[in-house]
């Protein structure tokens, strides 16, 4: 394996701060690449194999930290092993970049449900409802899962 000199560092992490560029196009790895991973990382987490997909979500958000969905996997185990703090973290960043999800909105309001903070759960849930479209199938389902959740919290 090559080693990473000081001045390669230098220029990924000056590439990354001023022009936004991922780790991933520094390195050269492929949308292809990583989505491979993903689908391993995805098989592990729907075969209850948690560590494993945990180490794989965290490598996809160190080469593309501005992917959403790398998030929410990172949220899910996170979610999954009782992280609840990590979890809403995870999820937070992943509703960041992509505020019309309305997905991770609903899993921090359940993260923050199991924690106890009602307050913060009712305020997840007014984001999903105020970001959330209203005229496609996704957007109608989750605001049904929202009222749902809504109503175990009051």
């Amino acid at each position: 394996m090559k080693e990473i000199t000081e001045a390669e560092i230098e220029k990924a992490a000056k590439a990354f701060i001023e022009d936004g560029v991922t780790l991933k196009e520094t390195k050269g790895i492929s949308n292809e690449e990583l989505e491979a991973v993903y689908s391993l990382a995805f098989s592990y987490y729907n075969t209850g194999k948690y560590d494993e997909a945990f180490k794989l979500f965290q490598f996809l958000v160190l080469f593309d930290h501005l992917n959403p969905k790398f998030w929410m996997g990172v949220g899910a185990v996170q979610q999954v092993k009782k992280d609840y703090k990590g979890a809403i973290a995870s999820y937070c960043y992943a509703s960041f970049l992509d505020i019309s999800n309305p997905k991770p909105q609903l899993h921090a309001a359940e993260c923050y449900v199991a924690l106890g903070d009602r307050e913060n759960a009712l305020s997840a849930l007014a984001a999903l409802e105020q970001y959330c479209p209203n005229d496609t199938e996704t957007g109608r389902a989750y605001r049904a899962k929202a009222a749902e959740l809504k109503k175990t919290i009051e």
